[in-house]
């Protein structure tokens, strides 16, 4: 069998703290003893590789001037002159990454994010298909330079609509991580109403504290979409999202449970449910399920599309 190469992709706008995650991840042993390292920079930032501390870990790295220059046969010149045992990429956000190509042999293990908090509104707003991109292939997003305040919170839910199986690390300016109360919009209690604005965040929510909401009576309005590939007597209570543009619209929602009730695909219910989480025996995450408790049938809301990128 040919040798295979791990490689790591590190995403972010330019200036984010790429090249200080590298060398930070470098010095600490993140990675563990993977041997030499090639680094690929797509782009120039204000930090610097510092050849000495390079030498110090056992680093090497290759700036690339454009996109034309990134090529398979450029990459294998690399490896052969370097002979690395891994590989970081540096990747530079302003590139259409779905024409670049790597060798066969060189295997994604872990792809981050790095996003500048103190930035992180005005490059959204104005850039927000590059985030969802950057987002949403991550395993890690890493939002550095923040503070303690409620806004980071909202960021944070913007960034787990496009991707909620990634995890999040927020960390301040020393690199310490920041701890913030994220207020929800409803009360929590043993029965709980959720509004037509807040249920992008309850549907994140139900993920990151199951604790708040296991063996709990929630009422919402939802649509009722069937499909032969679910369970007999269920359809998946949900809406749909918009987590970038309005040509990357998905559904969110949970699995619900009913008996003896017949519901139209995509149609308009006002929901009160017992949530369950179901576990499984391959280490999955448990999955939420709701129990049908009681419904109605309503005029589709005046919102039905769920934004929390704002």
């Amino acid at each position: 069998m040919a040798r295979t190469f791990p490689a790591v992709l590190i995403h972010g706008i330019i200036e984010s703290g790429k090249t200080t995650f590298i060398i930070d991840s470098l010095k600490n042993g993140d990675f563990g003893d993977i041997g030499k390292v090639l680094i690929l920079a797509t782009e120039e930032g204000v930090e610097e590789y510092d050849p000495a501390v390079l030498t110090k870990y056992n680093a090497c790295v290759y700036s690339f001037g454009d996109q034309s220059e990134f090529t398979v046969e450029k990459i294998n010149e690399l490896i052969k002159a370097n002979k690395p045992s891994a590989i970081f990429v540096e990747v530079n956000a302003m590139w259409d990454w779905s024409e670049i190509k790597f060798p066969p042999y060189i295997m994604i293990e872990q792809s981050f994010t790095i996003i500048d908090a103190t930035t992180f509104k005005t490059y959204f707003n104005n850039m927000r298909q590059k985030f969802s991109d950057m987002v949403k292939g991550s395993d890690i997003v890493i939002m550095n330079r923040a503070s303690e305040t409620p806004e980071m919170a909202g960021y944070k839910r913007s960034l787990k609509l496009i991707n909620k199986d990634a995890q999040y690390i927020v960390l301040d300016e020393k690199g310490n991580p920041v701890s913030f109360v994220e207020d929800l919009p409803y009360k929590l209690s043993d029965e709980m109403k959720i509004g037509d604005d807040d249920f992008g965040i309850f549907y994140l929510d139900t993920f990151d504290n199951m604790q708040r909401y296991s063996e709990k009576i929630v009422e919402f309005n939802c649509m009722t979409i069937l499909s032969d590939k679910l369970p007999s007597e269920t359809f998946v209570a949900g809406r749909l999202a918009m987590t970038c543009c309005v040509n990357d619209i998905q559904l969110i929602g949970h699995l619900c449970t009913y008996k003896n009730l017949k519901f139209k695909n995509q149609g308009w219910i006002h929901l009160r449910a017992k949530m369950h989480y179901l576990t499984s025996d391959d280490g999955r995450e448990p999955q939420v399920i709701l129990e049908l408790l009681s419904c109605y049938d309503i005029p589709e809301i005046s919102e039905p599309v769920v934004s929390l990128a704002n």
